[in-house]
């Protein structure tokens, strides 16, 4: 006979129920809801689970907007010698400017170039594909820790469970995750 399941508990709430209290916190502040329950009272642990989730959370936002960045001042397809001479299409030309890469941009209805410098596509190619790798790495570091919160919450309030449904919901609705757990507090 099993005995590992016997008077093992349910969630009190669903994964997507909502409360004003729950869902702003995990929506707003997923760092303190993360931290408060990974630390259950602890001011010390408190702080260093704050400071770790939101390192993590601010380096991967910085590097999702270095990718926009990038997608955004990408040099155009082809090196021109002057932005003035260009009729029409000006937006797919760029040009050397002291040396720097400047993409052609229409001011007035005259193709003039950016003052703005534009990426390389060899230089955008690389610096994406670094800001993809460091960003599948934090993104997957969150999962990991919103999943041993999750299990720390299961564990305390004697709650049944498996681990498919565990890994959905902090993969894929992490907030509404944070929330069912910050209900069970």
């Amino acid at each position: 006979m099993d005995y590992t399941n016997i008077n093992k508990g349910e969630w009190s709430s669903h994964l997507c129920a909502c409360d004003i209290e729950s869902c702003f916190l995990s929506c707003c502040l997923p760092c303190h809801v993360y931290a408060k329950i990974r630390s259950l009272g602890s001011k010390c642990k408190y702080c260093i689970h704050l400071i770790v989730y939101m390192s993590l959370y601010v380096s991967m936002q910085q590097f999702w907007y270095s990718q926009q960045y990038l997608n955004s001042h990408t040099c155009p397809a082809h090196l021109i010698d002057n932005c003035i001479s260009i009729t029409d299409n000006c937006e797919t030309n760029y040009m050397m400017v002291d040396n720097l890469l400047s993409a052609c941009v229409l001011k007035n209805n005259i193709c003039v170039y950016d003052t703005i410098e534009c990426v390389s596509h060899n230089d955008s190619n690389h610096a994406s594909l670094i800001c993809l790798i460091f960003t599948s790495i934090g993104y997957s570091c969150l999962v990991f820790l919103h999943y041993i919160v999750r299990e720390q919450i299961k564990l305390k309030q004697n709650i049944s469970g498996n681990i498919v449904e565990d890994v959905m919901a902090v993969t894929c609705c992490s907030t509404c995750g944070l929330a069912q757990e910050y209900r069970e507090l």
